[in-house]
């Protein structure tokens, strides 16, 4: 038998080892952890600007910083680390494309996106600055506004008949909705912005390719390079079309305001087509014989088609003719400084369908038709025809364009006019509705008067009305002595029995002379004809390419049986000028200039 304290002994150090084996277990060190890689970097893009590379992305899981690298092909890398989510990469290589990769990086490593591609594109050219002349085929497209910097002529004039020394022949062609502008503010000693097309050239600007009006978005537009809304009368220089008809004026001519020689003996020279096209705050009026109009044609031909076109706020005259045989229809002239329409020096086209409507800022006569100021006798004679225009003035009495007593005379034939005016209305004008000036203008009226009809002695004008000029409604005051016939000598003219004109209400429905938006134009239609109305036939009219010719492309003088340029009774929205023409008097209804304003 054991001893009681030797059993108690042994028990007592068996139960220190058992406890010091387990206090041995509990304390054993653990190894170290292995941090783990970051997730990979999600929704990476890559986007230019310019030659900029932005790249970003949404950051790795458990990621504490990010690497991007950017590389290209024959480039060395380019490396950014960030803790944001975007990086930007600038001074990059145009037409090139570069690879972004975006690595996620923590203490236990790195993680990579797929690769982006992104390729820094040329700019694209949003406007040219032309500052050269045009010597060779050339075309303007509507991708892009053009901007005319100074005088450019188109070609180099190729004289009366195409041999002149140094004749180089070109053809501008401007595409469906191109806007062109004029340069403004130029520096001192430079003339001004504007285009002239010389003698054997061509300008092509062509809204439709057909004898219809444009939309908005087809019509072609030379403007101001001023913002919308800050534009104004000359801010530069205008249209100018140099061709080889006859003139009255010599075997040829030089053009106003440095515009190059015009005419020759080719009557139905082609100068090209206008259609579609509105020409605005343009004109330059240095002196009273150095000017230049919205549209100058000089000398030109039957061939050329002018059609569907708008002048608005030119400094000087809205159209003229100088001479030719080109022939217009369908023509606003709106806001003109001078006289909307002028004519002179032997010309021998026609004009139909005409809106033309002042402002009472700035006017003078809506028609001033001449032959030849220093020989009423020239020839060829200015014969020409104007048939269905609808005419207002902005005096006093005008609605809202009479910012001022402004607008001298609806129509006034002066220094031998021949010319023949038919179914118009003159109305609001601020002197009077129609006189006869100069003594060779009187002698051809005084013609018509004891029945001759040869158009090469006389003047006429027959199915028209006036109303209301000079605040007159149908008083004597429509009419008045202008260095001519006298007062009563121009209202025994016009009111002549067998002329069919009438001094009454045209019935213009209201907002005719209000000043309007191209989303709103003004209501510049007839509600109704006048009572006792007889129209003029333009069928008896003869197109005998001597004393008016007849269009190369088939257009012809329509037969009407009412006065002005809109049947009465026809939907605003279906006259023929609502939708494409401008109205406001600073531009902020027509198009962008080159900088988007």
């Amino acid at each position: 038998m054991k001893h009681p304290i030797a059993r108690a002994t042994l028990t007592a150090l068996a139960l220190s080892f058992a406890v010091a084996a387990c206090t041995d277990e509990e304390t054993t060190p653990v190894g170290p952890t292995t941090p783990q890689a970051p997730g990979a970097p999600a929704s990476v893009s890559a986007v230019a600007n310019g030659t900029t590379v932005t790249v970003s992305f949404s950051a790795g899981a458990n990621a504490t910083s990010h690497r991007v690298v950017l590389t290209a092909t024959g480039e060395s890398d380019r490396s950014e680390t960030t803790t944001d989510t975007s990086v930007e990469f600038s001074g990059l290589t145009l037409s090139t494309t570069y690879a972004a990769t975006v690595f996620a990086i923590n203490a236990g490593g790195e993680a990579a996106a797929s690769a982006v591609t992104v390729t820094i594109d040329d700019p694209v050219e949003t406007f040219v600055e032309v500052t050269a002349d045009i010597l060779s085929n050339t075309t303007w497209t509507a991708d892009k506004v053009w901007v005319i910097a100074q005088p450019i002529f188109v070609g180099v004039d190729c004289g009366t008949d195409g041999s002149a020394a140094g004749c180089t022949q070109a053809t501008l062609t401007i595409e469906p909705g191109t806007t062109v502008v004029g340069k403004s503010d130029l520096p001192q000693g430079v003339r001004g912005a504007y285009l002239v097309v010389s003698r054997g050239s061509k300008i092509v600007a062509d809204a439709t390719g057909a004898d219809r009006a444009p939309t908005e978005a087809e019509t072609i537009v030379f403007t101001s390079d001023k913002a919308k809304g800050a534009r104004a009368r000359g801010d530069w220089g205008g249209l100018v079309i140099n061709g080889r008809a006859q003139t009255n004026a010599g075997a040829e001519a030089e053009g106003e305001g440095d515009s190059g020689l015009f005419g020759g003996n080719l009557d139905t020279d082609d100068s090209g087509i206008l259609r579609g096209v509105r020409i605005e705050f343009a004109g330059d009026d240095v002196t009273p014989t150095d000017q230049l109009n919205g549209l100058a044609l000089q000398g030109v031909g039957s061939g050329t088609t002018i059609s569907y076109l708008q002048i608005h706020y030119n400094v000087d005259d809205g159209i003229e003719p100088f001479g030719g045989t080109v022939s217009v229809d369908h023509m606003v002239v709106t806001g003109i400084g001078d006289d909307s329409v002028d004519g002179t020096d032997g010309y021998r086209g026609f004009m139909q369908f005409i809106i033309g409507q002042q402002r009472g800022d700035a006017a003078d006569n809506g028609m001033e038709i001449s032959n030849d100021g220093e020989d009423a006798d020239a020839s060829p004679k200015s014969t020409a025809v104007i048939a269905n225009a609808t005419m207002i003035g902005a005096g006093f009495g005008s609605g809202e364009i009479a910012l001022a007593n402004n607008g001298d005379r609806g129509v006034q034939f002066r220094e031998g006019s021949h010319y023949r005016v038919y179914n118009s209305i003159f109305t609001g004008f601020g002197d009077a509705g129609f006189c006869v000036e100069n003594a060779g203008t009187v002698t051809a009226a005084n013609n018509r008067l004891g029945g001759a009809t040869d158009p090469k002695t006389t003047l006429s004008i027959e199915g028209s009305v006036v109303w209301n000029n000079a605040v007159a409604d149908g008083g004597d005051d429509n009419f008045e002595g202008c260095s001519g016939y006298s007062t009563a000598e121009n209202k025994t003219f016009f009111t002549t029995s067998g002329f069919n004109n009438l001094v009454a209400d045209p019935l213009l429905r209201t907002g005719f002379d209000s000043m309007g938006t191209q989303a709103s134009p003004p209501d510049i239609v007839a509600s109704a004809l006048p009572t006792g109305y007889t129209p003029f036939d333009l069928t008896s009219v003869a197109l005998d390419d001597d004393d008016l010719f007849a269009p190369a492309d088939g257009r012809t003088l329509v037969d009407t049986d009412y006065p002005g340029a809109v049947a009465p009774g026809t939907a605003l929205d279906q006259a023929w000028y609502y939708g494409w023409t401008v109205w406001s008097e600073d531009g902020s209804d027509s198009r962008d200039n080159q900088a988007g304003n």
